[in-house]
């Protein structure tokens, strides 16, 4: 005797598995970060180490934001500010704790923008970007960064 399991009980297992994995196993696409990192192809080309962590969030159109980050003499970075927003200004600079800019170059693709620096000294730093739309509202945005 065979026994034939119903169409509806095995869709409802199926369900059931789907609902019971962990969060982790489902994945989700940030835009944002996507974007910083298409601008962050020709740095890994030139031998920069991208970091895994990076900042995300949003911000209100015309809005700007401060990133502290601890940067080392003698290395070099790039910090990459990416949005998956059509047609936003972006802005990004580098600043000691003196309020000095410390940019040394800055590049700016479609939905990313990215900044160069060298730590003049060891210590605290403050990565200061903004994001303006004609429209206004609130921007997704996430900020990246490699060096060598």
């Amino acid at each position: 005797m065979s026994r034939r399991v119903k169409f509806p009980a095995v869709c409802l297992l199926a369900a059931a598995l789907f609902l019971a994995m962990p969060p982790a196993v489902l994945a989700t696409v940030d835009d944002s970060h996507s974007m910083a990192m298409e601008g962050a192809v020709e740095a890994v080309k030139a031998g920069f180490k991208i970091r895994q962590e990076y900042w995300k969030g949003t911000l209100k159109s015309g809005g700007q934001k401060l990133v502290k980050q601890q940067l080392f003499k003698g290395n070099e970075y790039w910090f990459f500010l990416g949005t998956d927003t059509d047609n936003v200004q972006m802005k990004i600079d580098v600043y000691d704790k003196a309020g000095t800019k410390i940019n040394v170059e800055t590049k700016t693709k479609d939905n990313s923008t990215a900044v160069r620096v060298l730590a003049p000294a060891t210590g605290s730093y403050l990565v200061v970007f903004s994001l303006t739309t004609r429209e206004g509202g609130e921007i997704p945005w996430a900020l990246a960064y490699g060096y060598r």
